[in-house]
């Protein structure tokens, strides 16, 4: 006889995050369902090979979830939530939003959601999604809490309270911080590497800061692939700051680098990028004539 599962989870907007946590609500006893309606082919090869259940439409997925968790794009964060609303949830269905996203974005979705008679919870992953269960954490804020931690193990989770937006708060500063150090590496290597020095400069970097070096030979692989949507969370981690009553200097500029990145053509090759060393990575940056060009400067601005 089939056991029930302990929740029916929906994944909104699924991906490699999605995915990954899919696989944790799975061998915690839960039901996963996801649709790829209208979705990319590489969205829908991913799923595939997660072998997630995916129903035809996100009405069908909307409307047999218990619990929904979004992984979008921060930029399509709020509109999900609309989307969502306006497919009318089951009353008391938990919302679980798992973006980067500032916590006045964060505010903004509890509203919406609240309004269709769903809780939400705040949910900030830290970590890759390729490593969510070794090495990740995750912070939680809202109510019910108790009702989604148990469901994430063995994934380490924090508990920061009643207060939606508090987890988001932390994973932006937190994200401001890895990004930030990620582009510096990026900038002074590529910088380097045009001046004919990069292996002395990241010999210097590994002898001198070696947690840096190793957290860069971990990161910086995935960020060709992922260019547009960091410097997407580098904009909401300057909205937390601008809400803090600080102008974003550096975040700022670490925004327009990955902007800069987002340009070039190295997300074609982002598969074999995966398994390249931070050598490989900057020099291939180094290599796309538009990367940090003087003449094609953009100052650091929102698509919203």
């Amino acid at each position: 006889m089939t056991e029930t599962p302990l929740e029916t989870i929906g994944i909104l907007a699924p991906g490699e995050m999605g995915s990954a946590l899919a696989d944790v609500f799975r061998r915690n006893g839960c039901r996963v369902i996801t649709s790829v309606q209208n979705r990319s082919d590489r969205t829908k090869q991913i799923v595939k090979a997660a072998q997630l259940e995916t129903l035809p439409t996100l009405q069908e997925v909307v409307d047999q979830s218990s619990i929904l968790i979004s992984t979008a794009p921060p930029q399509h964060a709020a509109d999900l939530a609309k989307e969502v609303v306006d497919l009318v949830p089951r009353e008391g269905t938990l919302y679980i939003d798992a973006n980067s996203i500032a916590p006045q974005t964060t505010r903004h979705i509890h509203q919406l959601v609240s309004s269709a008679g769903m809780t939400m919870v705040d949910m900030a992953i830290r970590g890759l999604a390729s490593k969510l269960v070794q090495q990740g954490a995750i912070y939680l804020s809202g109510p019910q809490l108790e009702r989604i931690a148990p469901l994430l193990r063995p994934i380490e989770t924090e508990d920061l309270g009643d207060e939606v937006g508090s987890a988001s708060l932390l994973k932006m500063l937190m994200g401001g911080l890895s990004k930030g150090v990620a582009t510096l590496v990026m900038e002074l290597g590529v910088g380097a590497e045009r001046a004919g020095i990069l292996d002395r400069f990241l010999q210097g970097v590994g002898r001198y800061y070696p947690d840096v070096m190793a957290a860069m030979e971990s990161v910086l692989p995935t960020y060709p692939q992922h260019a547009g949507r960091r410097a997407h969370e580098l904009h909401e981690v300057a909205a937390c700051l601008a809400e803090c009553g600080i102008e974003s200097q550096v975040v700022a500029g670490s925004g327009r680098l990955l902007q800069s990145c987002s340009q070039t053509d190295l997300e074609q090759s982002s598969a074999q990028l995966k398994t390249a060393n931070v050598h490989e990575i900057i020099r291939a940056l180094s290599h796309q004539s538009s990367f940090l060009s003087l003449s094609t400067g953009q100052p650091f601005v929102d698509s919203h």
